[in-house]
């Protein structure tokens, strides 16, 4: 063996000596976890629209084998369809891979509940987060405090406590599988999502609601933004079509779908209540603006929004 690759293999021999298992390795550091999530499409369907349109054409007696003769016209007529009728199958056929990073483990802990989907998450029972303390992802309400605000210091100090604490044990011979146990539900995360676009909209249709955790607001706009400039240039027509079907629930529906007692108030639930009693389509409203739902207090009562 090369002297080199020798004191390599010793390096790593020690590196592995510190922990309790073999099979413990060392988490690669999340660099932006305090700032934003990061999203890459690893693989998406290609020409996503015209292979749809290619499927849809079948229900009127259309038989296409090369998606490539589908005209825009004829994509985007089923793109229409399948935002107006119950009949979204087609959309099954457009399949989409995500890496997912620097998200808290809170968020990944409600994303793998979707049922119609895979997902592979970076482990910590063997990938042991030596930059724990500068990996814990914060709230908004956080965001521009002093670093003497009280809210910032108390936050700060317990995360020094707690990440120390998980080293502390994991490098004294504890494996990480029990020492995680301490670590904070909001360290920075990495996660593999694959889906079909039929059920990636229905997602998006929760998690863009004002019912849902600030951080999904933030990933959904990473999301759309990664699948606009996915792909060839002169496909993005495609892409726009289909982030532009990326919407809060009510905004597909046409009323407020979180109306059960667990849910929380709504900023906008008044005013689509109205529209829905008037029998008033979303396309017509022009007194909500969708990004009201992005604030982080749209689905907040607060002390301070009830004075």
């Amino acid at each position: 063996m090369p002297q080199s690759e020798e004191m390599m293999d010793q390096e790593t021999s020690r590196e592995i000596a510190r922990y309790a298992d073999v099979a413990m390795y060392t988490a690669v550091p999340i660099e932006a976890s305090r700032t934003e999530p990061e999203v890459t499409i690893i693989d998406m369907t290609s020409n996503p629209l015209r292979k749809m349109a290619a499927v849809s054409e079948l229900y009127r007696g259309g038989i296409y084998r090369d998606p490539g003769l589908i005209s825009t016209e004829q994509a985007m007529l089923w793109l229409k369809q399948a935002q107006s009728s119950k009949i979204v199958l087609p959309l099954e056929f457009i399949n989409i891979s995500l890496f997912v990073e620097g998200v808290g483990r809170d968020i990944t802990h409600q994303m793998v509940r979707q049922r119609t989907a895979g997902f592979v998450q970076e482990s910590m029972r063997f990938a042991v987060k030596e930059n724990a303390a500068y990996e814990v992802t914060e709230p908004p309400e956080l965001i521009g405090l002093a670093d003497d605000h009280p809210w910032r210091v108390e936050w700060n100090k317990a995360v020094a406590e707690v990440t120390a604490s998980y080293l502390r044990l994991i490098h004294s011979g504890m494996p990480a599988e029990s020492a995680r146990k301490l670590i904070p539900t909001g360290i920075a995360t990495r996660i593999h999502w694959h889906t079909d676009y039929r059920n990636f909209i229905a997602q998006a249709g929760n998690r863009l609601c004002s019912q849902a955790q600030w951080d999904w607001k933030v990933l959904w706009g990473k999301i759309v933004t990664a699948i606009i400039n996915y792909g060839p240039p002169t496909d993005r027509w495609q892409q726009k079509a289909l982030a532009s079907m990326l919407k809060p629930i009510c905004f597909a529906t046409g009323k407020c779908e979180f109306m059960g007692p667990a849910d929380r108030w709504c900023d906008i639930r008044e005013r689509v209540e109205a529209h829905h009693a008037a029998g008033e389509r979303p396309e017509t409203w022009t007194d909500i603006d969708p990004h009201e739902l992005l604030r982080p207090d749209a689905a907040r009562r607060t002390l301070q929004n009830e004075r």
